[in-house]
């Protein structure tokens, strides 16, 4: 009992020992791990702090950039509206004079800012303008033979007798530009927008106008001669007096175009758009308007000799006194045509349908209506004289004094038709 009571006194005195310095190591360690925790939290918040400010700082950037690019949004905006140029900054201003002495020493200014730029007989042949900025510039009278000017801002530039042959201008802009007496023969303008633009008098003979925009634009007296004006639209155009030999207009829209003296000998005008358009004493001789779309188009007058109108539209349109010696109107629409007074003699009307047709006093002799729909159709004092009727249909037609001497009614249906007066196959007179 003693022996043991002595060991716990023993082990008491060793614990009692040993027990401050555990107390001190586990102070120690609390102490490290406190001030460790303390440092982790300050290191977090300093993070949390800069992360706070980034991202304000970002945020008002960010605004800055909004609201000063919404007004510069707005205001180009503004300037489309009333094209009107923007104003030109001090620094750009002073870089102009460098840039037009730039240009005419070397003839080389890609996307240069050249707004209303004064280069009045300035020489720039073969110069590459590649995008750049004319818009509003002074080029009359300029040299820009052979010139790159592929997609550059011409817009209400003025080009008034300016030398621009064989010069490409694919895909420019030419909105109202001034183009009057200027020389653009063979030159490429694929694409080009020259809406309103001024072409009085220019000269634009083999010129690839393929695909462009020539609405509202004054063409009148212009040469337009083998140019090619595939798909190009024309709509409200001014083509008076414009010299368009042999030029193609395949599925052109020439919707309200004004074409009065117009010269479309030979022109290609396949599937053309002529809706609605004026060709007064237009000429159209041996022209090719093969399903071309001419709905209530004015063509008193015109001279269609020999002309291609297969399958083409011409209902209601105005014909009168019109020239179509030996026309091909195979298949054509003529529903409520005028043709009063026309000649269409040795004309091909073949198929062709006439309903409710205004043919008084016209002139057919030798014309080919083979099972052409004449239903309805005016034909007092018409000259048919061997004309080929056969299987044509005439039902309800007034041919009231109508020459029908030596015509072919073998197989015609003339049911309620008004053949008083008329002059039969047989030289009589019609009761």
């Amino acid at each position: 009992m003693s022996e043991s009571n002595g060991q716990t006194e023993s082990f008491s005195a060793v614990e009692s020992h040993s027990s401050p310095q555990n107390s001190q190591l586990e102070a120690e360690n609390h102490q490290g791990v406190t001030e460790l925790k303390s440092s982790l939290q300050k290191i977090k918040n300093q993070s949390l702090l800069k992360l706070i400010g980034l991202v304000i700082v970002s945020s008002f950037i960010l605004f800055l950039m909004t609201f000063f690019g919404g007004k510069e949004l707005q205001k180009r905006r503004s300037y489309a509206k009333e094209n009107k140029p923007l104003q030109s900054s001090p620094y750009q201003n002073e870089q102009k004079p460098l840039l037009k002495q730039q240009l005419v020493k070397t003839r080389e200014c890609p996307e240069c800012d050249l707004q209303q730029a004064k280069l009045k007989q300035v020489n720039l042949r073969e110069a590459y303008l590649w995008k750049a900025n004319l818009m509003q510039a002074d080029l009359r009278e300029s040299y820009l033979e052979r010139a790159d000017l592929r997609g550059a801002n011409l817009t209400e530039a003025d080009l008034t007798y300016g030398l621009l042959q064989g010069t490409n201008l694919g895909y420019a802009k030419l909105l109202k530009a001034k183009l009057a007496y200027a020389d653009l023969s063979q030159a490429n303008l694929w694409q080009a927008n020259l809406q309103e633009s001024e072409l009085l008098n220019a000269n634009l003979e083999a010129a690839d106008l393929r695909g462009a925009n020539l609405e509202k634009g004054n063409l009148s007296s212009a040469n337009l001669s083998n140019a090619n004006l595939m798909k190009t639209q024309l709509e409200r155009a001014n083509l008076e007096n414009v010299n368009l030999t042999q030029a193609n207009l395949e599925q052109a829209n020439l919707r309200n175009t004004l074409l009065l003296n117009t010269n479309l000998t030979e022109a290609n005008l396949y599937q053309a758009d002529l809706g609605d358009a004026r060709l007064i004493n237009a000429i159209l001789q041996g022209a090719n308007l093969q399903e071309a779309r001419l709905w209530v188009t004015q063509l008193e007058r015109a001279n269609l000799e020999g002309i291609n109108l297969k399958q083409a539209k011409l209902g209601y349109a105005n014909l009168k006194y019109a020239n179509l010696k030996n026309a091909n109107l195979t298949d054509a629409i003529l529903e409520g045509v005028n043709l009063e007074n026309a000649d269409l003699t040795e004309a091909n009307l073949e198929g062709a349908k006439l309903e409710r047709a205004n043919l008084l006093g016209a002139y057919l002799a030798g014309a080919n209506l083979k099972e052409a729909n004449l239903a309805g159709a005016d034909l007092r004092g018409a000259y048919l004289k061997g004309a080929n009727l056969r299987s044509a249909y005439l039902q309800g037609a007034n041919l009231r004094g109508a020459n029908l001497k030596g015509a072919s009614l073998r197989g015609t249906n003339l049911r309620d038709a008004d053949l008083k007066g008329a002059t039969l196959p047989n030289g009589k007179i019609a009761p």
